[in-house]
């Protein structure tokens, strides 16, 4: 499939799409596909900025321990 944007998906694509976002099983393989995309974002910008994805998960998590982000229940912050 090539790339879209998800409005212009057909409607058994969204609804595959969505079965796959309420996996959770999923959530490991998303968060490192974030991170890479995180990472190859902010080295677009300034290539000395993050050196790789491990970088980026580091400042996401020291983030959270210093309540500079919250995260919202898993149930209620899907869909």
């Amino acid at each position: 499939m090539i790339l879209q944007d998800i409005e212009d998906l057909d409607k058994e694509d969204y609804e595959d799409v969505l079965e796959f976002s309420a996996d959770q099983s999923t959530l490991p393989m998303r968060y490192v596909a974030a991170l890479s995309i995180i990472a190859n974002l902010a080295n677009d910008i300034d290539s000395t900025l993050v050196k790789d994805d491990s970088r980026v998960d580091l400042s996401i998590c020291k983030m959270i321990m210093d309540g500079v982000i919250e995260i919202e229940d898993m149930s209620q912050s899907l869909h």
